[in-house]
């Protein structure tokens, strides 16, 4: 019987990079990959362009949820709601691109724009655009 090695690169595509940003990084998150459904994309994409947007990933706590988005015709972005992308409007947007130095400023940027969202939240959002 012979034995086939998967390189390190296909283990971690195949384990997905989600679960480990949920770990220690974003303790209380749920972090998953894409929309959770055809409609989650079409009313996320709603809020910036005239149809569905790929959602490359879904950062949640309670109400509160992160989309990171990329539209077609520009930079890929992130967009913040309380409550269902389909009943509400986002609460802010922003590039989500930063240094690793710059995480308490984008921390406090984001609870500043999107009041009374979850340390947790912000805090996850905060390592993951600063590489922490």
């Amino acid at each position: 019987m012979t034995t086939t090695r998967l390189p390190l690169s296909m283990i971690l595509f195949l384990a997905g990079a989600a679960p480990a940003l949920a770990g220690p990084l974003c303790p209380g998150v749920a972090v998953t990959g894409g929309a959770a459904s055809p409609a989650e994309a079409a009313a996320v994409g709603r809020q910036i362009a005239k149809g569905p947007l790929p959602i490359d990933r879904k950062l949640a706590v309670g109400a509160w949820s992160v989309f990171h988005v990329s539209p077609r015709t520009s930079d890929p972005i992130y967009l913040f709601f309380k409550g269902d992308p389909a009943r509400t409007q986002r609460i802010y947007l922003s590039p989500g691109q930063g240094r690793p130095d710059e995480y308490a400023d984008i921390k406090s940027e984001v609870e500043q724009n999107a009041p009374g969202i979850p340390p947790s939240l912000s805090s996850c959002f905060a390592h993951l655009v600063t590489g922490g």
